[in-house]
Order: structure tokens, then C-alpha cells, then sequence
């Protein structure tokens, strides 16, 4: 939880005005006073969490120190109890000791050397531009101090179509995002950025499916034990109708955690539906949000709410800047009086998330089936499908060390949370751990290790996910579900005709269901606070740079349109410094 940012000035000098502008954009964000700490090779400011004063920082009397940021666990405690047991990096960036769980970053000095140590997994998202030395935890920070930020067709397309940048790009070229498990050193010449070799899942387990479901089981007593070690009862969760949700619920009633637990969505959905009767039948209370039930914000408020939208999101996030304020309040009350709060994605380890039949595929075809959610149709000319394609390729085999293109399918699963949960998840929980403790359970490296390895046929139709549930809880299990039935048994006949309609639906088919499904936008203005009054308070000089690239009149997926107009924001926010390559 908290925030930070470092300035190297060993090998430049001086680094004031670049530190003073990171403390203007902290202070933007809603962060407290820092503690500083000047030495002669760099400055560093610790931030408490947002609406918080106690900084997770510890001093030495050498002058060493070690600070947290994010969620840091183990055995022993939490916090810099945690990261004092992580060992000074090798040259060779040794990768992180399963000892701590977690996703954070931890800047340790010790005997005169200073490093930055993330999680194994890379879920807790820190970004550095090296020509300047500056390391930060947030991206609208650090793109507040440069002079020069270039957007490319393939980041702002990556974002519009899937909502996020992947890999360790950012939106501008100019920011990095930090390699996976990564060690910075900071030192006279400035950073040093040292990246482990990830070990990439290629072959399935031969474990019985028995042996699977108790290495399972206690890869997840291991993470709950220590959760209410520390925790107690200061642990909150949603649920919902689906698997993940009641998985994390049934861990914590296995530990003796009774958490406060709420559900999202209006009382006719089937989520609040489901969750409601759960609750009513096991006797624990139940908070109902529905998020879109505030006031209507008036299009004159607008620009406020956008702006706060913008820095809560930091920069850019997956549902955009034009909504209300809604998830910023609830950002703050999950985490309130130190509680730690649970995100369920990357649950689908445990399944078949990308629904395709066991066997090898290209990398090409992975995309087709998970990465082909856009329409050419909706951009320029300035666009080019098989350069994005190139792009994100390039990417995934940057990752997997290796320039193949043909993945056995354990690599693919083992790509679904390294690839994709990384990014998406990872960014969400790195946001809202400026608030406070945040726990992503399923993207702990050791669990998403070892599921990427589990038999495709048992996760197949959800049921070794199921089976977990009823390890962990059998009368959680024997509640009805969105899917149609319980997960006290195997999943029925009826749910496996529909999960094969999908299975057997080839990857170069795929590639078009999002083009068939958003052939043309309803006539009419977009609804809500997409509509003409509000885009014209948040953009008062139009589309000055999205329209080179997307064409308006033809976008009809709402989400995406979302985008356009909050990278359009985004892009004019920084301008004059921003450059656009396309």
C-alpha cells in the first residue's frame, strides 16, 4: 500500500526539479506528505497510503532502511517483516524466495547498496525511465516530469482493444514497466535494471489427479494461514454467482476467517441474487452495491469527474474516465480500518479460460482466439492488422525467452496469468493498493506455477475448480451457481454440449466473432456519460489526436469508445510533450 518514487542523481547532479514535480503529482493523486531520504547517489519519497499517515517504512542506525509497497507476506508477518527476509539480489537477478508471497515493491538498502525488488509474479506494477533515473509507482507521476512522450499505433490500439497495454510497454514509449520478479539497483551510473529468466510450464503434471488437488489445497492453506496470521478478521471479499469468489470465500471459512463480505450489481441480477441467498442461508451479512445507483452528475460537473477519474485510474484503466465517481469511494471502503481486500481474477488458472481443445497452437492462432476483440473496420488507414499482430507476437516471445511460435498447450495456459493476468489484473490491484492491503490469490507465482501444469481434461467444464470448493467447503459447494447448476458433483451434461459449442470453434473462426457481434452501432447518441453535453466538458477542443487513428462514426462497442475518448483525454493532458506515431 502507498506509493513511492526514486530520482538517481549520482551520475547526473542535481534532480531537483524533476523530484519537486514527482512531489506536485503525489500530491494530484491524493497521497499524504512523504517521508524523504536524500543520499548521495539518489532521493527517495515514501508515501503512507491514500487517507492514511503511518508509512511502511523501517530505519537502520547505518542509515539502511526498507520500505513496502503494496501487499508484502509471509509466514512471520507482513509489511518490512516480510521484505527483511528477502536476500540481497546476485548479479545474475536470482528470482525472489517462495518464502514471500504478495504482490509489492520493496526498496532495500543495506551496507551501502540500494535495490528495488518486486514480486514473482509481477503483479504489483512499478515504472522507470532509465535516461532519466526516475523509478515510480505511478505512471501519471512520472509522465508528469518528462519532456517527451510518444504514443504508437500499437500501444494505443492495445489499450483501446483489450483495455490494457501488455508486456512491459506503457502507454508512451518513453515509460517502461518493470520486467516480471525484476531487480533495480540503483548506484553512481544510475539504474540498473536486472530481469531473472521466467521458467516457462511446456510440459503437463504427472500427478494423479488426487496428488493435483492436495498440492492444490496446500499451495492455498499456505497463502489463507498466513492471510489470518495477519489479518484476522480484517479481511473483505465479494461473491458472486461464479467459481473464483466462492473458492476465496471457502479458504477463509477453512481458516476461521468470517470476512465482510459484499456483492456488486443491482437486486435483480444474478450475482446479488445468488450471493443474497448464500448469505441468508449461512448466516453472515451481506453489503449489496450497485455502483451505477449514485446521482446523476450534471454535464457542467463533469470536468471534475473526469479529472478524478483520470488520476484514480492513474492515467489510463480498462473502463476509462467517463463514468461517475462511483469506484473511487468504493476503492477506499474495501480497505477501511486496515482491511485487507480480495480480488478473485485470475481464478480461471483452475480452469480452461481460453476454451480452446488440448494440443499445440501458433501464437498467431492465441491471438486470433483472445486478442482479435476490434474491428479493423472502426480505424483509419493509418492502421494495420498484421503489424499489431507483429507486435503483440513479439511480445509473448520476448517473454517466453525464445522466438518459437508453435506453443504446446501447457505454455499457453501457463501465458494466460503470466501474459494476460499480469496485465490486466496486475494493473487494477496496483492501483488500488495506494489505499491500502489488496490480496490477489490466484496470481501468487507458485500457485499460477503449478495450475499452469494441471491435466487440460481435469480443469475442462470448471470441475477441478469445482472440486476445490468442495475440498475447501462442501456446503459452499452445494449452492446453484450462474452456471446453471452446483458445484457439489461433476458439472452436468448440459454444461458440457455448451462448453464444446466453444471448444470446437477454431482459432481463425474466432478472429470475427467480436466484427460480427459489433457490425453496426444503434442509431442515436451513446448512452450515459458518454453522450455529446459530457464528451464536450471533458474535451472542449474535440478529438484532436484518436481521430488520425480510430473513425468515430463507425464504433459501436461502448467499452471501446470509452477508451477512445479517455486516451483522446490522456493524450491532451500531457500535451505539449506528447508526440503520436500514426
Amino acid at each position: 500500500m502507498g506509493g513511492f518514487f526514486l530520482v538517481s542523481t549520482g551520475a547526473r547532479g542535481g534532480r531537483l526539479a524533476e523530484s519537486a514535480g514527482l512531489q506536485r503529482a503525489f500530491t494530484a493523486l491524493g497521497f499524504p506528505p512523504p517521508e524523504l531520504i536524500e543520499t548521495r547517489d539518489y532521493i527517495f519519497a515514501a508515501y503512507p497510503r491514500i487517507e492514511g499517515k503511518s508509512i511502511d517504512l523501517r530505519r537502520y542506525r547505518d542509515g539502511g532502511f526498507v520500505f513496502v509497497c503494496g501487499t508484502c507476506i509471509c509466514d512471520q508477518g507482513l509489511g518490512t517483516i516480510a521484505a527483511a527476509r528477502l536476500s540481497r539480489c546476485s548479479d545474475t537477478a536470482q528470482a525472489t524466495t517462495d518464502d514471500v508471497m504478495g504482490h509489492y515493491a520493496a526498496v532495500i538498502c543495506q551496507n551501502g547498496h540500494t535495490e528495488i525488488r518486486l514480486d514473482r509474479f509481477g503483479g504489483y506494477h512499478l515504472f522507470y525511465n532509465i535516461a532519466t533515473g526516475i523509478v515510480s509507482s505511478s505512471f501519471y507521476a512520472i509522465c508528469s516530469v518528462l519532456k517527451s512522450l510518444t504514443v504508437s499505433q500499437q500501444t494505443a490500439c492495445e489499450y483501446v482493444f483489450n483495455g490494457v497495454v501488455s508486456g512491459d510497454e506503457t502507454l508512451f514509449g518513453e515509460v517502461a514497466l518493470a520486467p516480471i520478479g525484476a531487480t533495480i539497483r540503483i548506484g553512481p551510473g544510475g539504474l540498473e535494471i536486472l530481469r531473472p529468466a521466467l521458467p516457462v510450464t511446456r510440459v503437463f503434471t504427472t500427478e494423479t489427479r488426487a496428488e493435483a488437488i492436495d498440492h492444490s489445497m496446500a499451495l492455498l492453506d499456505r497463502y489463507y494461514a498466513a492471510i489470518a496470521r495477519s489479518f484476522e478478521y480484517r479481511v473483505g471479499c465479494a461473491l458472486s454467482g461464479g467459481y473464483d469468489s466462492r473458492l476465496i470465500l471457502a479458504c477463509m471459512r477453512r481458516h476461521g476467517i468470517k470476512p465482510r463480505v459484499y456483492v456488486y450489481g443491482k437486486t435483480t441480477e444474478s450475482d446479488v441474487r445468488l450471493a443474497s441467498e448464500i448469505a441468508s442461508q449461512e448466516g453472515f451479512p451481506l453489503a449489496v452495491i450497485d455502483k451505477s445507483d449514485h446521482p446523476i452528475i450534471p454535464p457542467v460537473e463533469f470536468a471534475t469527474t473526469a479529472y478524478c477519474n483520470f488520476l484514480a485510474h492513474d492515467g489510463y484503466g480498462w473502463g476509462g474516465i467517463f463514468q461517475n465517481d462511483a469506484e473511487i469511494g468504493e476503492t477506499a471502503r474495501r480497505v477501511h480500518g486496515n482491511t485487507i481486500a480480495f480480488n478473485g481474477g485470475g481464478g480461471e488458472i483452475f480452469r480452461n479460460f481460453f476454451y480452446l481443445l488440448d494440443g499445440d497452437y501458433t501464437i498467431r492462432e492465441l491471438l486470433w482466439s483472445f486478442y482479435s476483440q476490434f474491428d479493423p473496420a472502426i480505424c483509419t488507414a493509418a492502421f494495420d492488422s498484421a503489424s499489431y499482430y507483429r507486435g503483440l507476437e513479439k511480445k509473448i516471445m520476448n517473454l517466453l525467452g525464445s522466438e518459437e511460435k508453435r506453443l504446446p498447450r501447457p505454455t499457453v495456459e501457463w501465458l494466460y496469468h503470466t501474459f494476460r493476468c499480469r496485465s490486466w489484473d496486475g494493473k487494477t490491484d496496483s492501483v488500488y493498493g495506494r489505499y491500502g492491503f489488496t490480496a490477489m490469490p490466484y496470481l501468487e507465482r507458485s500457485i499460477t506455477e503449478h495450475a499452469s501444469a494441471l491435466q487440460l481434461g481435469w480443469k475442462n467444464h470448471g470441475a477441478y475448480e469445482a472440486e476445490l470448493i468442495r475440498r475447501a467447503d462442501p456446503r459452499l459447494a452445494r449452492y446453484p451457481s450462474n452456471y446453471g447448476h452446483d458445484f457439489a458433483g461433476p458439472p452436468p451434461l448440459s454444461r458440457r454440449i455448451t462448453d464444446y459449442a466453444t471448444y470446437l470453434r477454431p482459432p481463425w473462426l474466432r478472429r470475427y466473432t467480436h466484427r460480427l457481434k459489433y457490425r453496426r452501432r444503434s442509431a442515436g447518441d451513446w448512452p450515459g456519460y458518454l453522450a455529446r453535453p459530457y464528451r464536450e466538458v471533458a474535451l472542449p477542443n474535440g478529438a484532436i489526436y484518436t481521430r488520425r487513428l480510430f473513425r468515430y462514426d463507425r464504433v459501436a462497442d461502448t467499452d471501446q469508445f470509452a477508451r477512445i475518448l479517455s486516451l483522446e483525454y490522456v493524450l491532451q493532458h500531457f500535451d505539449p510533450y506528447v508526440r503520436v506515431e500514426f
